[in-house]
């Protein structure tokens, strides 16, 4: 991808500032035609069309964007610029494979709405949503650049983020009306599993304890959910499990002694041990590389 600082015509703005190792800024992606460098997407990226129109093709596609359209691709698709008005301007997020992968898996309860955007790479958005999106945008990328980050930096950070993803989630399922799609028992009860563990607070980290809630028995929790995502029921419980750890250990008036009774691990030693599994360090070194005061 090529970057260029050059403001004086609109069709010359193409811009990917870096800022963060997980979530990237965008600026006017659409790049003018006949700009080979910008054919292959490296990355998941969304872009929201603010003013302006343009005309693309994504892997072979013919495609235009207009004001309050949202371009979503993902890694390795080509998109190549066919033209843009002389007013063109747009904004976007460009996401990690991990940040995206968290995202994803993060139950909101619109997979209809995840195979309608898988189908329709550029939808026209509401103006409400539009306007969220670059309220998000303009007030994470100020978060993420500022000169003097706070203590609490990396966790205000984190937690503007996924209250971006939820937010702008709940407007897009308004926005895009998707039909329902036909699911399987199976793809209910990954459903059913995926948001019992969100809602627990302390999240048990027992695969049984899920299937009995669930009714079910481990063995078939399990093999639906290897089925549906790929992963085994164990390892997305600990993916949650550790998102609620990192959180806490990223807040410096927490103790250890307090993170381990609110997450209910049945002592110091056992929750050092599940840290460092994890994570690879003991909670004490990752709140270290953290900058957290212990």
């Amino acid at each position: 991808m090529k970057k260029t600082n050059d403001n004086t015509t609109n069709k010359n703005k193409y811009e990917i500032s870096l800022e963060h190792s997980r979530i990237n800024f965008i600026t006017d992606l659409i790049a003018p035609a006949g700009n080979p460098e910008n054919a292959t997407v490296p990355t998941y990226i969304t872009i929201l069309c603010t003013k302006g129109h343009g005309e693309l093709t994504l892997n072979g596609l013919a495609l235009s964007i207009n004001k309050n359209d949202m371009l979503v691709c993902a890694p390795g698709d080509i998109v190549e610029s066919k033209g843009i008005s002389d007013d063109f301007e747009s904004c976007g997020f460009a996401l990690s494979k991990q940040f995206y992968d968290d995202l994803t898996h993060i139950p909101l309860g619109l997979l209809n709405t995840r195979v309608y955007i898988s189908e329709h790479p550029v939808m026209t958005i509401s103006e409400h949503a539009a306007h969220l999106f670059i309220q998000y945008y303009e007030l994470i990328r100020s978060k993420l650049s500022a000169p003097a980050p706070t203590k609490h930096h990396q966790l205000v950070t984190d937690l503007l983020l996924e209250a971006f993803m939820y937010e702008f989630h709940d407007a897009l399922e308004i926005t895009t009306n998707a039909r329902p799609v036909h699911f399987t028992s199976g793809d209910n009860l990954f459903k059913q599993f995926l948001e019992l563990i969100l809602q627990s607070h302390p999240k048990p980290r027992s695969v049984v304890w899920y299937a009995d809630q669930l009714n079910v028995t481990p063995k078939y929790l399990s093999c639906v959910t290897k089925q549906c995502s790929g992963e085994t029921a164990s390892a997305i419980i600990n993916r949650y499990v550790l998102e609620d750890v990192k959180r806490n250990l990223k807040r410096p008036e927490k103790s250890i002694k307090e993170i381990v009774c609110e997450l209910d691990f049945p002592s110091i030693s056992f929750f050092g041990k599940y840290v460092k599994k994890h994570l690879g360090v003991a909670p004490k070194y990752y709140r270290q590389n953290l900058g957290v005061e212990i």
